[in-house]
Formats: C-alpha cells, sequence, structure tokens
C-alpha cells in the first residue's frame, strides 16, 4: 500500500512501477481493501479514511448478496434461477458452517465469513 501513497495525495497521481504516471480525475476515488496496516506508515495512514467491522458483526449475508450480484447477466434475466440460488444458500449454508464448525478439525482457524 505504500506505492499508493502518492494516488492518495490531494495530486491523485498513481505511479506505477514502470514509472507510468496515471492522473486520475476530480470523479475518480480509489478504494482499498486490506487485511491490516502492519507494513503501512504513519503517512499512508493518515491519508486514508477507514472503516473497521469484525466480520462476525458483519455476517456472510453481504457477501452472498454481492456475490449474487456478480452473477451473470443470462442468469440474472432469469429470476427463477437467481431465486432458486438463494434458496438454496438460505437452505444449505448455515446447516454447512455448523457441520465445519462442529464435526470437522481445522487445520487452520477459519472466520465464518471465509467458510461462504
Amino acid at each position: 500500500i505504500e506505492s499508493m501513497n502518492t494516488v492518495l495525495d490531494d495530486n491523485k497521481k498513481l505511479c506505477l512501477n514502470s514509472g507510468q504516471i496515471l492522473m486520475l480525475t476530480p470523479y475518480m476515488t480509489m478504494m482499498f481493501e486490506v487485511e491490516d496496516l502492519a507494513v503501512a506508515s504513519p503517512a499512508t495512514v493518515s491519508r486514508c479514511g477507514m472503516v473497521y467491522m469484525e466480520p462476525v458483526s458483519i455476517g456472510y449475508q453481504p457477501l452472498l448478496d454481492s456475490w449474487l450480484n456478480t452473477l451473470p447477466a443470462g442468469m440474472k434475466a432469469k429470476p427463477t434461477i437467481v431465486k432458486k440460488i438463494e434458496d438454496l444458500l438460505e437452505k444449505y449454508v448455515d446447516d454447512c458452517i455448523h457441520f465445519i464448525k462442529k464435526e470437522c478439525k481445522e487445520l487452520v482457524a477459519t472466520q465464518i465469513n471465509a467458510l461462504v
């Protein structure tokens, strides 16, 4: 994220590793989602507006909704298909998560959002 400092400035210049500079228009905004800021400098942190939400507090439904929005246009054009997918997710996701958490041994601890 450190290489993004110039685009985070008021200059809105994206400096690529190749040396090319791309100017962003006033109407463009860049948004980043990072796991953590462990290697970010104070300058980078001060340029970012941040909202942190615990995955547990969000739940997995926004992830499913977002995924459903990315379905191909041909599928979205058929509401019965989308409805069937939604019904299947509603019917099975909770049971699958419960099975994984209670009946399986996870080699690496996971958040529920990562399982969906």
